[in-house]
């Protein structure tokens, strides 16, 4: 039998099946991370045991929202143009102009620099729910349309 693919990535072997903006969708284990996970599966497709029946809430971090602005700020604040943090966290100027803008979300890494360089914050922890499913026994098969719309009745 032919493995399933993830739904987000397109790779083989699903992981877990995670509730995303709405809608249901069958993962790896890289996709599912940092998701609200309905339940995991094991190598063969089975529902792993959980535990507990509650859902579990682990810390995951996320570059905080209005970023662009808090950079920005800070920056100016020190009187500093944005020429010189680029210079000195060793990143290029125009990544930073887009950070600023929100164009793009930065990396971690540079989050962190930028962090250091400027005494702000723009990683925060937050709780991610890991539910298990109410059958353990069920099995994995993927989901129909039916399912879909039931789940947005």
């Amino acid at each position: 039998m032919e493995k399933a693919t993830c739904e987000i990535c397109g790779k083989k072997g699903i992981r877990a099946v995670i509730f995303v903006e709405g809608a249901k969708l069958a993962v790896c284990g890289g996709c599912a991370f940092g998701k609200k996970i309905l339940y995991l599966l094991d190598e063969e497709g089975k529902e792993k045991k959980v535990e507990t029946q509650r859902a579990k809430t682990e810390e995951v971090e996320e570059i905080v929202e209005g970023y662009g602005k808090i950079i920005k700020k800070a920056r100016e604040g020190l009187g500093l143009p944005i020429s010189v943090i680029a210079e000195r966290i060793n990143e290029k100027e125009s990544y930073l102009e887009r950070i600023e803008r929100e164009d793009v979300i930065p990396t971690f890494s540079v989050a962190k620099k930028l962090e250091k360089e400027l005494g702000i914050k723009l990683i925060e922890k937050v709780g991610a729910s890991v539910a298990p499913s109410s059958s353990l026994q069920k099995r994995f098969s993927e989901p129909t349309l039916g399912e879909f719309a039931e789940e947005g009745e």
